[in-house]
């Protein structure tokens, strides 16, 4: 079989084009595909569009044509784009595979051919200190553990994009500005238009209108397709009144994974001390940073203080990068604790393949705790960022590397500090509700709180209510102040429908139920002809002159550049080991990136150190023989039976007795419970001992205090300490005979080195 040559990509030039109308946007991708090779080709690309995005259409211009694409059930849409295919047409398909992430599928173009793929969406847009934000999203990222982009291939790309954004001069702007790209304003007669020619697609575009009026609660409205009112309503609470900032506990998770390396976890860093910076004495606070496993700079938080601030900075600036990106555990770490209100800031790339999961796990265990996610990254996973944060309660900021951080971590604080508006209640008065949709699940000071009304007809004015401390507050929206707009809220209101039956998938477990909740959601979504994860776009070039051939496929390389910039922001040491291993690779995996870098402890004989064996050999011999001595001794010590109890338990030696160990520690309970040593001793005990130990384990167990059990269930790993001796201790340990004065650090040693 011909292979062919990835450099001369099929995929030529992407365009962006949009429309600011307020807040919202109608935009159009265009993609460009054009065959250079001598072979009938099929092409897939995968690529993202924004979470708030609702695609409203997907079209082909092919040989001067126009297709429009129609959605259809997922399976249903691959077998007709299959037979199609081998009936000699050619077919175009667009799937979602999560909330931000789609894959166009080409099949087939011909040599010389040209094909344009244009898909238009919705898009509804944050506002944030009196500024619009929009963001663009251009490239799908490596996720830890994920199906989808686990294939995918990076490297070097020829095709660029360019950005053509129009605003409306209406919306009275104060300045126009991006953090990600260099920009052209070109003034129009009626909108101004922002230009942005010839880029890599390696970092997602990021744009912002600060307004000059201030915002205030408002709302808009459109017909649907029934004759009734759909109106999107935005309140605007203000709260003047002051309230006493009660102390808090807060929660510094802070992702230390591979793909954090370099300059993010250096502005990770400066964004968690920033943070800290604005905690008051009284509260208390603990850092929880993740890979593939995580630890605690302590097992309970610790109070605010001068000298624990201290401490808290040195160990913030020793944290390493390393492994992947396992989100899940350190939140149940975190949550643990039911019915408190901790208030969690995760700082995180979040790039995981989890997602569900974790939402679904934090949807269920969130009680009166908030999270308050920081999405780090130039392609940071803004859909998972901004859902972690709704089902946390919280909201989200999206931070680019090298930005300024301040206003955000003080935009954050005031959210935090904002007290929980309570008994939230929408009146609409006489008009008649058919459906309500909340976009927020939590209200903020100064922040738009969003909902979609169905109505039979507006007839009233429409007031949000609620309470903080029985005091009531009310903000209205006069219905002589409802305007109607172009922008179809129909469709928009019918993705977020869509969304909320992904709810109730998410909040049940039978089969049945499940399967009837996506028939749900793949009607609406052919109804209205919006994407959706059940549905895909699919449209048929009914050729006149087949094309039989079996075509050669090419997935389109995605643009590495992303890995480049962070692999020159390494540590130089850093950067010679990842040489070494592309060299020996081909290729960098930037979600797990230097696992090689972990180090082995275990010792190794392989080149044979005969007195090194003969010293561990009475090593261990003399320790089996203290044991015959100590186990029969009526006071014994308790940190030396737990280091024999680990010891033993390690290496099957089926000469301690277990239940004797559980029956003294049971007899040394206080004594026990009040030395934390002894506590991670035991710990360490339960996670050696075997699976099917069970009863063990569940006695084991309950020996611990609540904190450990913590441990236990969330798999918190932690530092025992115990001096570590070396070879040159044990050697000079040997030579003076000094073994059973040392049991302690001799056994310890034997249990680190796996002997």
């Amino acid at each position: 079989m011909e292979s062919i040559d990835l450099k001369e990509l099929v995929l030529k030039k992407v365009k962006i084009n949009g429309n600011i109308i307020g807040k919202f946007g109608v935009f159009e991708i265009e993609q460009t595909y054009k065959n250079n090779t001598r072979n009938i080709l099929e092409v897939s690309y995968t690529f993202p569009i924004v979470e708030t995005a609702t695609v409203v259409g997907f079209e082909i211009n092919v040989a001067n044509k126009v297709l429009k694409g129609k959605c259809k059930e997922k399976e249903e849409a691959k077998k007709e784009y299959q037979k199609n295919i081998v009936e000699g047409n050619s077919t175009y398909l667009m799937e979602q595979n999560t909330n931000n992430v789609f894959q166009i599928a080409i099949g087939k173009i011909n040599t010389d051919e040209e094909v344009k793929v244009k898909i238009k969406y919705i898009d509804k847009f944050d506002i944030v200190d009196n500024t619009i934000k929009i963001l663009i999203p251009t490239l799908v990222t490596p996720k830890y553990k994920s199906n989808i982009t686990r294939n995918l291939t990076y490297g070097e790309t020829n095709y660029t994009v360019d950005f053509s954004i129009n605003i409306d001069k209406m919306l009275n702007r104060k300045r126009i500005s991006s953090q990600t790209h260099k920009i052209n304003v070109i003034d129009e007669e009626k909108s101004e238009r922002i230009e942005v020619i010839n880029y890599d697609l390696s970092k997602d575009f990021k744009l912002d209108i600060e307004l000059k009026n201030q915002l205030s609660s408002n709302a808009i409205k459109s017909k649907t397709r029934d004759g009734k009112d759909m109106i999107y309503l935005s309140f605007m609470p203000e709260i003047t009144d002051i309230y006493e900032d009660n102390e808090k506990e807060y929660l510094f998770i802070v992702d230390v994974s591979g793909s954090m390396m370099g300059r993010k976890l250096k502005e990770t860093k400066r964004a968690v001390i920033e943070c800290l910076k604005q905690l008051d004495v009284g509260d208390k606070f603990n850092i929880i940073p993740f890979e593939s496993s995580f630890e605690a700079m302590n097992i309970t938080s610790i109070e605010y203080n001068e000298e624990n601030m201290k401490k808290a900075i040195e160990y913030i600036n020793n944290l390493k990068s390393l492994g992947g990106t396992k989100i899940l555990e350190p939140l149940k770490f975190a949550l643990y604790e039911k019915n408190t209100d901790k208030v969690i800031l995760l700082f995180t790339d979040g790039q995981v393949g989890n997602e569900n999961e974790i939402i679904k796990y934090v949807e269920d265990n969130i009680s009166k705790s908030r999270i308050f996610p920081f999405g780090i990254d130039t392609n940071v996973n803004s859909s998972f960022i901004k859902e972690l944060a709704r089902s946390g309660n919280g909201k989200a900021e999206l931070i680019r590397p090298e930005e300024k951080i301040d206003d955000k971590i003080i935009r954050t604080f005031a959210r935090i500090q904002t007290p929980l508006l309570e008994k939230i209640e929408i009146d609409y008065g006489t008009n008649k509700v058919i459906d309500e949709i909340r976009e927020e699940n939590s209200l903020f000071n100064y922040e738009f709180f969003n909902v979609f009304a169905k109505v039979e007809a507006l007839q009233d004015d429409i007031k949000l209510k609620g309470k903080i401390l029985d005091k009531e507050y009310i903000w209205e929206i006069n219905k002589e102040k409802i305007n109607n707009t172009n922008v179809d809220l129909e469709v928009i209101y019918a993705k977020q429908e869509m969304e909320r039956i992904e709810e109730y998938i998410r909040n049940t477990y039978e089969i049945e139920k499940i399967q009837n909740y996506k028939k749900m959601i793949i009607e609406i979504s052919e109804k209205y002809n919006i994407n959706s994860k059940y549905t895909s776009f699919i449209t048929v070039h009914e050729r006149e002159s087949k094309l039989f051939g079996v075509p050669k496929c090419q997935e389109i390389v995605l643009s590495n550049k992303f890995e480049e910039e962070a692999f020159l922001n390494r540590p130089m040491g850093d950067r010679i080991s990842c040489m070494k291993m592309k060299s020996n690779t081909g290729n960098y995996n930037d979600v797990d990136i230097l696992s090689f870098l972990r180090k082995n402890n275990t010792i190794k004989f392989s080149d044979r150190n005969f007195e090194k064996e003969e010293n561990i050999d009475k090593i261990k011999t003399e320790v089996d023989k203290y044991y015959e001595t100590f186990i029969v001794q009526k006071q014994k010590n308790i940190l030396t039976y737990l280091l024999f109890a680990i010891y033993y338990i390690k290496i099957k030696n089926k000469r301690f007795n277990y239940d004797e160990l559980l029956r003294f520690l049971r007899d040394n309970r206080e004594n026990i419970l009040a030395n934390e040593l002894y506590m991670k001793l035991i710990y360490l005990c339960y996670i050696t001992l075997e699976e099917d130990r069970w009863i063990d384990k569940k006695e084991t167990l309950e020996l611990l205090d609540e904190n450990y059990k913590k441990v236990v269930y969330t798999k918190l790993k932690i530092n025992i300490d115990i001096k570590t001796v070396t070879d040159t201790d044990v050697e000079n340990i040997i030579k003076n005979d000094k073994i059973i004065d040392e049991i302690d650090d001799v056994i310890w040693y034997l249990y680190k080195n796996n002997i």
